[in-house]
């Protein structure tokens, strides 16, 4: 296994046209983007925040030094198939291209783990750092996304927590902490689908924290309309898909994977390639399908 695919499962060259647009057809992006972008866009363009207070508040110090204390990191939790990871690679997306810069997106593994050796945790999730410092130098921007990190961040109070595993979030802390030095360059999303695993000093050290749930009616109707552009199913069908894939009987409904990785790939298993897709497959494939489980943790 190559060094660079122990550390990073994706590494991406930014701004990138093909994350923009994905941006623009991910379901609810743009209105979680409005409510949150502003907030990450602080943490990442100190610069422009510091000219900004120069223009309206004078040399407002003290503002800015605030400001700029915080650490360039945000926890994406909540259940699984909700969207954490794709709209972290959307947000650095849209973030590059707002603060007007080039620079990367970087994924780090979930192998930097290691396999229990001495330091090893501890040694790559160092040189993970050290490469993406390096990737910033002095004005490009890196977006680094943590996923599952609950697996990388856990809390360290937890009684089958080993003397290796400590360690390795000892040295995830640091870096985070010394991240603030390049002042917005490196920014790091944490994603994870239990919240109450994470070690407090992590938590502490989260500038915002976003929620993820489950579709509601309208992004279901909303996902189901986009992707099955052409299909002709006609509008009861639609409805009565919208309302089959929602919560019943407090059994939860279904995520945004479930739908667009299960029940639609099922639906054209039954259509292709004799024949074109019908409400009737989509509904058929629909009930033998169950939602993935709720993570208890989430």
């Amino acid at each position: 296994m190559a060094e660079t695919e122990t550390k990073f499962e994706l590494k991406r060259e930014l701004p990138d046209a093909d994350l923009e647009a994905r941006a623009e057809r991910l379901v609810g992006f743009r209105r979680r983007f409005e409510r949150i972008g502003q907030q990450m866009r602080l943490l990442t363009d100190i610069d422009g925040v510091r000219k900004w207070a120069e223009k309206h508040h004078g040399s407002d110090q003290a503002l800015t030094a605030a400001l700029g204390d915080r650490y360039p990191l945000v926890i994406f939790h909540g259940d699984v198939g909700t969207g954490k990871t794709v709209t972290a690679e959307a947000a650095a997306a849209v973030l590059c291209q707002e603060i007007d810069t080039d620079g990367f997106l970087l994924k780090l593994s979930t192998r930097v783990r290691g396999i229990g050796h001495v330091g090893e945790m501890s040694s790559l999730i160092g040189d993970a750092f050290a490469e993406a410092t390096t990737l910033a130098g002095k004005k490009r921007f890196v977006a680094m996304i943590i996923d599952e990190g609950d697996a990388l961040a856990f809390n360290r109070g937890a009684e089958r927590a080993h003397h290796e595993d400590r360690v390795g979030v000892n040295t995830l802390i640091q870096a985070i902490d010394e991240a603030r030095a390049l002042r917005g360059r490196l920014f790091i999303i944490l994603a994870t689908n239990r919240f109450s695993a994470l070690d407090p000093a992590i938590l502490r050290r989260a500038s915002l924290f976003e929620r993820f749930e489950r579709p509601d009616e309208n992004e279901r109707r909303e996902l189901l309309s986009g992707d099955l552009t052409g299909v002709e199913i006609g509008a009861q069908a639609l409805d009565d898909l919208v309302a089959a894939t929602g919560s019943h009987d407090g059994a939860p409904g279904f995520t945004f994977s479930d739908i667009q990785t299960r029940l639609l790939p099922a639906a054209v298993g039954r259509a292709y390639p004799a024949r074109p897709l019908s409400a009737e497959d989509l509904l058929a494939a629909l009930a033998e399908l169950e939602p993935t489980p709720v993570m208890l943790d989430a």
